[in-house]
């Protein structure tokens, strides 16, 4: 099975991605952890005239984590790559490097780092999130300070995951609108069950219906003298 990279983000970000058959890496700027947003700062300065963007991606499976934290509260969406293909999509992008985060104590970090590696380091406390990273340095008069988009083909996508807290007209209206998109008609589109799984609350359904029916047999039974 070929490795995936999940995206957790908004749903304006997938149907933009969709819609324009492109990526957005933004600028770190607004990042919440303070840490990681300095070591990009660092590296920009390491590069002055450019604008640094990046595109974070998991490499591991769904979790709650990714999911409050990245995909718009909980409301968001997964875009899943494969991540051959995408990485082949951009390979000509001499704007574009890429590689797995390395996670460290902070007593490990030494002043002898290469400045060009910091976009690629993270606190060690962080690394349950198993993170795959693009980063884009690009000169300042080629580029928004925001934003910096790359082409990619659909087929970098294998599926779209809507967050199951979407509720179903709302996931009916997206589904629509998604399958309107060029290239997306066949394109795995679901609700994510992490939250809530269809199969488990059955199945708790099922043995709670089970064992109320096993004790109203129970009291019903009669009782013979001396019970």
């Amino acid at each position: 099975m070929a490795a995936a990279l999940r995206r957790y983000t908004s749903v304006n970000a997938v149907l933009d991605t969709l819609l324009h058959s492109r990526i957005t890496l933004l600028s770190p700027n607004s990042w919440a952890d303070q840490n990681d947003r300095e070591m990009m700062s660092l590296y920009g300065d390491s590069v002055p005239g450019h604008n640094v963007f990046a595109f974070c991606m998991a490499e591991g499976n769904e979790t709650a984590h990714h999911w409050q934290v990245f995909a718009d509260g909980g409301y968001g969406a997964c875009i899943k790559f494969d991540q051959d293909r995408l990485l082949s999509a951009i390979r000509n992008n001499q704007n574009v490097r890429h590689s797995h985060v390395s996670y460290v104590q902070w007593h490990d970090l030494s002043s002898g780092h290469n400045p060009s590696g910091f976009p690629f380091i993270k606190r060690s406390v962080f690394r349950f999130e198993k993170e795959y990273r693009l980063v884009a340095t690009v000169p300042a008069s080629d580029s928004s300070p925001e934003a910096y988009n790359v082409p990619i083909p659909i087929s970098c996508i294998t599926s779209i995951y809507l967050s199951g807290a979407i509720p179903a007209p709302h996931f009916q209206t997206l589904y629509t609108i998604i399958r309107s998109f060029p290239g997306c008609g066949k394109l795995t589109l679901r609700q994510s069950g992490l939250l809530q799984n269809k199969k488990w609350s059955a199945s708790v359904l099922a043995k709670s219906s089970s064992e109320r029916m096993q004790l109203k047999v129970h009291h019903t039974q009669p009782q013979g003298e001396g019970d």
